[in-house]
């Protein structure tokens, strides 16, 4: 739990960069609903901000698609971090599964692709609501998605799977199963992608043209490898491609990548450590600010 102690605006701040409001406000409400079950964000924003056409910024929490939810973790505290400078920041819960449903590589892949639904309705919510109304004064323009660990799994994906016939089998029987909709809504309805431990399943989505990207990841890493490893100290039934294995693509396909590399730290530092969480916000907003330019 970090606390967080909120500076009076200083005139003359830069918006987006600096801390510019002394207080954010936390907005909850249900984005999707499936099954039945509704699924809930909480949205942050700056008290007293007057501007119109914000940047937000979506983020995933972690917990191996089995645990967690929005407010896990050091989410709510990057939440509160971001919008104390000016952004709109929301927090989402996905759906999740349990051990046995993450046994197999299908099922999975199955987990995996659910929750990327779920990512990109939350994306389709604030898109919808921009264009009726807009209350939380977003720019439907600059749309950022990113998380943490098994959120940042979530948002490479959406940000890389483009159509079905794009994925790998087996991904792409999954993918057609729980992504029919993928034409609906481009993965560059996002303008930027932060992966916080994150990864691809197949290094083979990351196509060119594809949204820029924030990589930041321990290089000793085992939950989320930074090669191309089985995940989970090599327990899990499938492989993912992190920083390490991702690198090489990401250049070969001219994408605009940024990365931070965290040496001999192993997975998500910035979970307990807050020089880490302090370094995490500050390629944040660095990556922002200069894709929003």
């Amino acid at each position: 739990m970090y606390l967080l102690v909120y500076e009076v605006a200083i005139a003359g701040a830069d918006r987006y960069r600096d801390i510019v409001f002394s207080q954010v406000k936390t907005d909850s409400m249900v984005y999707s609903s499936q099954n039945g079950r509704p699924l809930y964000m909480d949205v942050y924003q700056p008290v007293g901000d007057t501007a119109r056409l914000r940047p937000l910024i979506i983020l995933a929490h972690g917990g191996s698609f089995m645990h967690g939810n929005r407010r896990s973790d050091f989410i709510p505290a990057l939440c509160h971090e971001l919008a104390s400078r000016g952004f709109v920041v929301a927090s989402i819960d996905y759906r999740l599964t349990n051990l046995p449903g993450m046994a197999t590589k299908r099922h999975a892949y199955a987990a995996i692709i659910k929750a990327v639904a779920d990512g990109r309705n939350s994306v389709r919510w604030f898109i919808n609501n921009a264009a009726n109304g807009n209350t939380f004064g977003i720019n439907p323009g600059r749309i950022f998605f990113g998380g943490s660990s098994a959120g940042a799994i979530l948002a490479e994906q959406l940000a890389y799977i483009g159509s079905v016939a794009q994925c790998p089998s087996p991904l792409c029987n999954v993918a057609a199963k729980y992504l029919a909709d993928t034409g609906a809504l481009p993965p560059h309805a996002i303008c930027g992608c932060i992966s916080l431990a994150g990864a691809v399943l197949d290094t083979s989505l990351i196509g060119p043209g594809g949204p820029p990207i924030l990589h930041i990841q321990g290089d000793a890493d085992h939950v989320v490898p930074f090669g191309f490893k089985r995940a989970l100290y090599g327990l899990a039934s499938f492989k993912l491609a992190g920083l390490g294995a991702s690198r090489p693509r990401y250049r070969s396909q001219g994408l605009d990548f940024s990365e931070y590399v965290f040496t001999n730290s192993g997975h998500t530092p910035w979970d307990y450590d807050s020089k880490a969480m302090k370094i995490v916000i500050e390629q944040v907003i660095a990556f922002t600010n200069r894709e929003m330019k």
